[in-house]
């Protein structure tokens, strides 16, 4: 039987005097915790996570806090207990299975699509008070350098002057909205009997431009090569890109995949360098669909 780690104990203290341990769910790279989930009296299922540092669990606690509801009711867990000391929380399992381990229905599976779409909307609409962002151009630029040299070890020549100059102008002037900060299928939950989609994981949830994680990276990773399923997620978000967002998305999507590359490669954690590598691929593929017309 798997043992709870003892930065849980004083967390679970507050809202149970027994719990059993059901499974221990590793993470895909070398930095973050197990994610574990229990059992509580009376049969309902909990998930205790512990953030990676101060600034990730206080985004996860202000999420439930403040924007979760937006979404609708039984769209996300609900926070059981926060633990600021020691950076753990408690949620609610929610029903169904992460949908990048799911084979759907090609119906179904525009559905889960849809449903994602118009969930996010609700999200980036969850604070009205939100206002333009702004990029200074020196910071862009010095940002930029400093990823482009990071990922040198990693990267071609070719790779990164093409990066490069596909990111050389600062994105600026677009509205932050409360963005997950990582807006993929695998923190989409589909409960295939309810066709019913349900969301997770806020730890990076923050105020940013729409374009900057959620859209980009979500764009070049998974939906680049599905057009279907583009198609389906931008019916449900309802709103089209601007063009400044589509150049913007651009820009963010080659900062994402320098890191990406870089933090993977450092981590260990391969299905990161494959999707930074996914990015590169369709970032190219894109550019030359744009410019060459193939």
């Amino acid at each position: 039987m798997k043992t709870l780690p003892t930065a849980f104990h004083g967390l679970l203290s507050t809202v149970t005097d027994t719990h059993e341990v059901i499974a221990e769910h590793p993470r895909s790279d070398s930095l973050r915790t197990s994610l574990w989930e229990l059992q509580a009296p009376g049969g309902t299922r909990w998930y205790a996570k512990q953030n990676t540092g101060p600034k990730l669990h206080r985004r996860e606690v202000e999420a439930y806090a403040k924007w979760t509801a937006a979404l609708g009711q039984d769209r996300t867990p609900t926070l059981v207990a926060s633990d600021a000391e020691t950076r753990t929380v408690l949620v609610t399992a929610v029903p169904g299975q992460s949908l990048d381990k799911l084979r759907l229905p090609a119906e179904q599976e525009r559905e889960a699509y849809r449903q994602a779409g118009a969930l996010l909307a609700r999200l980036h609409a969850a604070d009205p008070r939100s206002c333009p962002s702004t990029e200074a151009e020196a910071e862009w630029e010095a940002d930029l350098e400093k990823l482009l040299a990071a990922a040198e070890a990693y990267l071609t020549i070719d790779d990164l002057k093409f990066l490069g100059a596909l990111a050389s102008k600062a994105p600026a002037g677009l509205d932050a909205v409360v963005a997950h900060g990582d807006y993929r299928p695998r923190n989409w939950m589909w409960d295939e009997r309810e066709q019913y989609l349900r969301v997770i994981d806020f730890e990076r949830t923050q105020l940013e431009p729409a374009v900057r994680r959620d859209l980009s990276r979500l764009y070049y990773r998974d939906l680049y090569q599905r057009p279907d399923l583009a198609a389906a997620f931008a019916s449900g978000y309802a709103r089209p890109l601007t063009p400044e967002e589509q150049q913007a998305r651009i820009a963010y999507g080659v900062l994402d995949a320098l890191d990406s590359v870089r933090f993977g490669t450092q981590h260990h954690d391969l299905e990161l360098v494959d999707e930074a590598h996914t990015m590169i691929m369709n970032l190219r593929a894109e550019h030359t669909r744009t410019t060459v017309g193939w």
